[in-house]
């Protein structure tokens, strides 16, 4: 259950020592240039650009149990702060959720966090959002680098963000069957504005994966 009084942006938060911690983390590592990556750029390209506009925001949630239950609700209630947080298109285009678990027990936060993933990510991407699972024991790897553990983080969270072209890299993994591709892929062509050329790769590779 998300804690609403816990809500503030990255700017506000010096005072919360967990929302520190992971701040912490996304301005030392996840903005930064790290060769492991395998490309040009920062881990994430769009992290910089919104703690300079304070468009990142942070809330904590309830789950003392580590139930998948308790992740569930937190990610749907999380769809919707999403949307209420940044209803004007460019603010959605570049802002950022990040919500924390507290009491998350620390031997339950990798399942707890990559199976809430799981079971959220098609709600998330039906939406127009992306959701992110983090945690100091993922065994997530770079899309460019099978040995960079990238999403490796000191605190258990989501993250959520819009959107945008390069998540086609994510929403067409081969290790996702090929039903569910093509409703990432249907969802994915609904929510961006692609070129005619980008648009007609994407509905070719949704009628190859049918």
């Amino acid at each position: 259950m998300l804690v609403r009084e816990s809500l503030t942006s990255a700017a506000r938060s010096e005072n919360i020592s967990i929302y520190q911690e992971a701040l912490s983390w996304v301005e030392g590592f996840v903005a930064q240039r790290d060769p492991r990556i395998n490309r040009a750029g920062p881990v994430c390209p769009r992290v910089g650009s919104a703690l300079r506009a304070d468009q990142i925001w942070l809330i904590s949630a309830h789950a003392p149990g580590g139930r998948l239950e308790e992740a569930r609700s937190a990610g749907r209630a999380l769809i919707d702060l999403f949307h209420e947080l940044f209803p004007e298109p460019r603010a959605f285009r570049a802002g950022a959720l990040l919500c924390l678990f507290p009491d998350l027990p620390a031997d339950l936060a990798a399942g707890f966090i990559d199976e809430g993933h799981r079971l959220l990510r098609m709600e998330f991407v039906s939406r127009g959002l992306m959701l992110g699972e983090f945690h100091p024991d993922s065994r997530v790897a770079s899309v460019h680098n099978p040995d960079f553990l990238v999403m490796r983080s000191p605190v258990p969270m989501f993250a959520v963000r819009a959107l945008s072209p390069h998540d086609l890299l994510f929403l067409d993994n081969p290790a996702t069957p090929p039903h569910i591709r093509i409703e990432y892929l249907t969802w994915y062509l609904h929510y961006l504005d692609l070129g005619d050329t980008p648009r007609r790769r994407v509905e070719r590779r949704i009628q190859e994966l049918r």
